[in-house]
């Protein structure tokens, strides 16, 4: 007897939910490995981002294989050769080095640009859009998955063998996947203004550190002739808790911060100030499941330090073709054939991110802050006169240097050095005026007892906040051991 097997329809392979840097470079990769991919983006392109607008030297090397440093936005956007770090009256200039291996240069490149340039690669590469798309739900099925959306006002449904979530910090996939909001322990808050009119020289950015956002940074990117990117980045979760707004805190930090006002001048800002929040990485959180994978900020790929996530979006979207590539030569889109996508961000992301993670925690409690602004003013000390420790810290927050060089003993030593040359100099001067250590002695009592006050108030935070500082030890401990473990089979 023939039996009739009835054939199983799909509309596409692989359905990718959000055209951004990870889904619309995901979507480049298997449109040309002959793939049918289909992208549902919220807006229509060209539309902006709420974004630093820097790309890194590995983000560029990513971009270059799909065409990207060959348009004329890549030519025309600002090359960055140099970052300037200033602090309390303390500033170093440094010189970037090209990395060794990356063939270009850091550029800012405004994401309405970037998002339009991976855009249009992936068209030509016939991944199909479907723009101003809002995916409202998902559901997993023995043999597809079935994408719920809305557009003009009207309810559709799409059907693919792998649904990829790249729908950013509040995606809708990871939601669904995780079963939750995202920790707000692991979230970042981001506000951005363009300015145009600015001085200074193009090839310049700027970070500044100050005590009312630490843990976290102001930031001004040069854009253009005489334009720039002003912005700020903090942890959502600090304790005590601070009085002032968020968005007035970036105000003033703009009206009284003697480089940032050189470098603005009469500028004037052409946009309202606008807010965002960056997920960055939880190891708790899965990246994978049944027909289902997340990747660039969808999977919390940001480094918390630096607050990139482009390159690590670029880099998990070329992972995961790969593994899809080989998930549909297998027709296996189970779990454990998506196993290997999830290995490899581990291997290549999940220590360097962990050790971000951890130093974050420690800046977490506010009345530590004069100590941390404290080595961050012994760090740009340094950075003036020794090259070679500049640029590895310059590295860090460019994303060419892994964020665990921080506590490398070579930087901790010079740290180290610092604090002892800053103590001689202490002493040296206030021997001649020994009412000053008296008047330094109280304000240390002082600054001791606010915290022992603030600990009494409030002693939950403080445990929560070591709890955390264990909690992400441990995690570095075991990225550690599992990599000498590793070394240790070859």
């Amino acid at each position: 007897m023939i039996r009739a097997t009835q054939k199983i329809h799909h509309d596409c392979d692989v359905l990718i939910v959000g055209g951004g840097p990870a889904g619309s470079s995901l979507a480049y990769h298997l449109a040309t490995a002959g793939i049918r991919t289909i992208v549902l983006e919220a807006k229509q392109f060209p539309r902006d981002k709420i974004c630093g607008d820097g790309v890194s030297p590995i983000a560029l090397r990513e971009l270059q294989t799909i065409g990207i440093t060959e348009t004329d936005g890549f030519m025309q956007a600002n090359e960055i050769d140099q970052v300037g770090m200033f602090m309390n009256g303390v500033q170093a200039h440094v010189a970037l080095e090209k990395p060794e291996g990356l063939p270009y240069h850091a550029r800012i490149i405004p994401r309405i640009t970037l998002d339009a340039m991976i855009y249009e690669s992936a068209k030509k590469a016939n991944a199909v859009y479907y723009e101003n798309c809002r995916v409202t739900d998902y559901t997993v099925l023995a043999n597809k998955v079935v994408i719920t959306y809305v557009k003009d006002n009207k309810e559709g449904q799409l059907t693919a063998q792998l649904v990829v979530g790249a729908d950013g910090s509040r995606s809708i996939i990871g939601r669904r996947l995780r079963g939750n909001s995202p920790d707000p322990t692991y979230q970042l808050l981001g506000l951005r203004a363009y300015y145009e009119g600015v001085n200074g020289p193009r090839n310049r950015v700027d970070i500044y550190f100050s005590e009312e956002n630490f843990p976290g940074i102001y930031w001004l990117f040069p854009k253009g002739e005489r334009g720039a990117n002003v912005g700020m980045a903090m942890v959502f979760q600090t304790f005590p808790q601070q009085a002032s707004a968020v968005r007035q805190c970036f105000a003033n930090h703009i009206a009284n911060n003697p480089f940032l006002n050189e470098r603005l001048g009469s500028a004037k800002a052409t946009e309202k100030m606008q807010g965002w929040p960056i997920t960055f990485y939880d190891a708790r959180n899965p990246l994978i499941g049944d027909r289902v994978l997340l990747a660039g900020e969808a999977a919390g790929l940001i480094n918390p330090l630096s607050g990139d996530g482009i390159q690590y979006a670029l880099l998990s979207a070329r992972w995961a073709a790969e593994t899809i590539v080989d998930c549909l030569s297998q027709n296996d889109y189970s779990l454990a054939a998506l196993k290997s996508y999830r290995l490899k961000l581990e291997k290549e992301l999940a220590y360097d991110f962990s050790m971000s993670n951890l130093l974050v925690q420690f800046g977490r409690n506010k009345t530590l802050t004069p100590l941390w602004m404290s080595l961050m003013k012994r760090v740009i000390t340094i950075a003036k006169d020794d090259p070679s420790f500049a640029t590895t810290i310059a590295g860090i927050f460019e994303g060419t240097y892994p964020s665990y060089k921080v506590l490398s003993p070579n930087i901790l030593l010079k740290i180290l050095q610092q604090t002892g040359l800053d103590a001689q100099a202490y002493l040296l001067k206030n021997l001649e005026h020994p009412d000053q250590f008296a008047k330094d002695g109280a304000l240390l009592a002082d600054g001791a007892r606010s915290g022992i006050q603030e600990f009494i108030k409030d002693p939950k935070v403080y445990f929560q906040w070591l709890l955390g500082i264990a909690g992400k030890g441990i995690g570095v401990a075991a990225h550690t051991a599992k990599a000498q473990a590793k070394q240790g089979t070859h």
